[in-house]
């Protein structure tokens, strides 16, 4: 007879021991959940913003398959065909709705940024918001300082992340967060992805190390041990070799470093745990894919380097004639230059102008001036290929050398290379070179066609970024004759503020010609634009020398971004030489002169030293001088109503300041009356 005993006794579930790999791997979907959602919402909002207008799908997919190189020159015209008619567009003031002013409002608040800290309020809040989902999905419902396995898989699922947004052909930039994001303005949530993955490493290597000091057991017993202890030296080599003075002073070691310890990483962890590979096929899926997408984007071409200044002021210009379309102004490319055993060496430099057909640039003899470069001398690879552009080409001749060997006395002159003539600097035309471009990447994230009124402001180099954005927009609301005028709507913009903060004198002549032809072509009769030319320089050494550039302002001065803000925003400040300080004495000569002028610090409390500066009007010789539009007391000069865009590129500490003068100008009354304030930043940083 069989005894029936009942059912099992249940053991209660607090006294249950904590099931890890049953249940950390459901937070790990937690986590990806979470970050995906929060991804969606982004995209949700590029879209409001308009990223899936047909102009911004067109741009984004215009530099998909990288430079387009021609085998043949294409002339185009050099000069404005005739007189255009105007086509200045009327601009009218429309009531914004309630949600559109609180929009406005949030987004200045994201620009705001304290004095170094390299991220501003909304990169702050991504940052934070991140580090909650991670800290929360490894801290709860879990005894981590018994088990601590849950710190291990939220790191494991950080990898996908922390390759999503490295790399440079990543399906988020341009197409789904919209035009002009790529992977430098992504990259510092890859860093701080990289910082919380090593977090969470750390939480579980140390807790387990810590059990296993506790309860007196071997660290290095087993292979799951060695493999962790491994993987966990591996990653702290990571994490040292992203410390900021040796990514900046030695990118090339960072670079090395990274690509030989990512896969020694993933081969140890595979080892170390068998729940690894799934995280780790998506991360290895976007570097294959970027890799490809890197080879189907080069472009092997030739090109011209010239060597411009000296010394601080010196500067690389790189020529690429036949390159034809494939890019969009604003946009940078990743060059390798064959000279000197450093091809394999790539550098990200801006292109200075817009594609030919969209740009008012052309070469000397008229054709088309293809792709413009510039690499400013800052560090060792940019010194090598100055001092190797100013080398002149030597071509052999063997009657040539025989005549100047003949000729050679036997003096110390006769150590001299036979056949190489003594050239001065400004003979030099530059030298021939083979170039590898990768690319296009990034661009602008606003269009300036779109609002009434354009600052753009550039500290040192990132004069190259505002100055293809200023090309485009020049050659679009001027364009060459009426044929080329009906492929685009005319842009709505009437003024343009230039500004380009210099260190010396001898800076301006990087981009004075191209400067020229710029201010030319806007000068014209039939031009709807007011463009005006600042270039603020710490020492004019020679203002008599200053290029006579149409519409252009020489200060010696240091400007405040804010300050010239001021003047787009509202007609009733004094748009004079002096942008940054309110003018307390006479009118300054309109043609090219030195003026010493008492002007008072922006709290107005004490003077501030006398300013030199040296003005060119805005208008070319046909045309009289008295007639400059948007001069102080000139009709032309209105109340904007169509909204201001800011256009920021430099250092961080120039967009940080360019970011706080927008987001204090959206707030003000006279920014909600312009019609709103937008901002675009390219740091040049690392």
């Amino acid at each position: 007879m069989a005894i029936d005993h009942g059912a099992a006794p249940s053991i209660p579930t607090e006294y249950l021991p904590y099931q890890s790999y049953t249940e950390d791997p459901k937070w790990q979907t937690r986590f990806t959940a979470m970050y995906l959602a929060a991804l969606a919402a982004c995209m949700l909002l590029a879209v409001v913003h308009g990223a899936l207008r047909p102009r911004n799908i067109r741009d984004a997919f215009r530099g998909l398959l990288g430079i387009r190189v021609r085998g043949l020159y294409e002339t185009v015209p050099c000069c404005v065909d005739g007189e255009l008619p105007d086509k200045r567009v009327v601009v009218k003031g429309t009531p914004t709705g309630f949600l559109i002013r609180i929009g406005r409002v949030v987004d200045s608040m994201r620009l705001w940024s304290a004095p170094g800290l390299p991220l501003n309020l909304g990169q702050v809040l991504i940052v934070a918001g991140y580090a909650a989902f991670a800290l929360v999905c490894i801290t709860y419902q879990v005894p981590l300082q018994e088990n601590p396995n849950r710190a291990g898989f939220i790191a494991l699922a950080q990898l996908p992340p922390v390759f999503l947004f490295a790399a440079k052909n990543s399906p988020l930039t341009n197409f789904l967060l919209g035009p002009g994001v790529d992977y430098t303005k992504l990259n510092y949530v890859h860093r701080w992805a990289g910082r919380f993955l090593f977090l969470g490493a750390l939480i579980h290597g140390s807790l387990w190390i810590n059990n296993h000091v506790a309860y007196d057991l071997p660290i290095l017993s087993q292979q799951k041990e060695s493999s962790g202890i491994a993987a966990f030296g591996v990653l702290c080599v990571i994490m040292l070799a992203t410390i900021a003075p040796l990514r900046r002073y030695s990118y090339s070691a960072f670079l090395v470093i990274h690509y030989l310890t990512f896969p020694a990483f993933f081969i140890t962890i595979c080892y170390h745990t068998i729940y690894a590979m799934p995280w780790i096929v998506p991360p290895l899926a976007f570097y294959g894919a970027d890799l490809l997408v890197r080879f189907i984007r080069w472009r092997v071409v030739v090109g011209r380097v010239e060597a411009k200044g000296k010394g601080n002021a010196a500067m690389t210009l790189i020529h690429i004639p036949l390159a034809a379309r494939g890019w969009q102004a604003g946009q940078h490319v990743q060059i390798r230059v064959v000279f000197g055993g450093r091809a394999w060496e790539a550098h990200p430099l801006s292109i200075c102008c817009a594609a030919p057909g969209e740009s008012c640039l052309t070469a000397p003899d008229g054709a088309p001036l293809g792709m413009l470069l510039a690499a400013r001398v800052a560090g060792d690879w940019s010194q090598s290929l100055h001092t190797w552009a100013q080398q002149p080409d030597y071509v052999f001749d063997p009657e040539e050398e025989k005549e100047d060997v003949e000729a050679q006395p036997s003096s110390a002159d006769s150590a001299k290379t036979p056949g190489v003539a003594s050239t001065t600097e400004d003979d030099l035309p530059g030298r021939d070179v083979h170039l590898i471009l990768e690319g296009p990447y990034g661009g602008p994230t606003l269009s300036p066609d779109d609002f009434e009124s354009v600052l753009m402001f550039a500290g040192g180099s990132g004069a190259t970024f505002t100055l293809g954005v200023l090309d485009a927009l020049v050659a679009r609301a001027v364009p060459l004759s009426t044929t080329t005028s009906t492929i685009r709507p005319q842009p709505k913009t009437t003024r343009v503020v230039w500004c380009w903060c210099v260190r010396s004198f001898a800076t301006i002549n990087w981009f004075a010609p191209l400067l020229l032809q710029i201010a030319n072509r806007a000068a014209h009769v039939s031009s709807p634009l007011d463009l005006r030319i600042r270039i603020f320089v710490t020492c004019l050494c020679n203002p008599d020398a200053v290029p006579r550039i149409p519409g252009c302002t020489v200060t010696e001065a240091r400007p405040s971004v804010a300050g010239v803000l001021a003047t787009l925003l509202d007609v009733g400040v004094v748009d004079e030489f002096d942008c940054c300080s309110p003018q307390k004495s006479g009118v300054v000569s309109e043609q090219s002169s030195v003026a010493d002028l008492d002007v008072e610090s922006i709290a107005g409390l004490t003077p501030a030293p006398p300013v030199k500066t040296t003005r060119t009007p805005a208008a070319n010789v046909d045309v009289d001088p008295d007639s400059e539009k948007g001069a102080v007391g000139d009709p032309t000069r209105h109340q904007p109503v169509g909204g201001v865009a800011v256009f920021a590129a430099g250092p961080g500490s120039l967009i940080r300041e360019a970011g706080n003068a927008v987001a204090s100008a959206n707030l003000s009354v006279v920014g909600r009356r312009a019609g709103g304030v937008a901002f675009c930043a390219e740091a040049f940083t690392i």
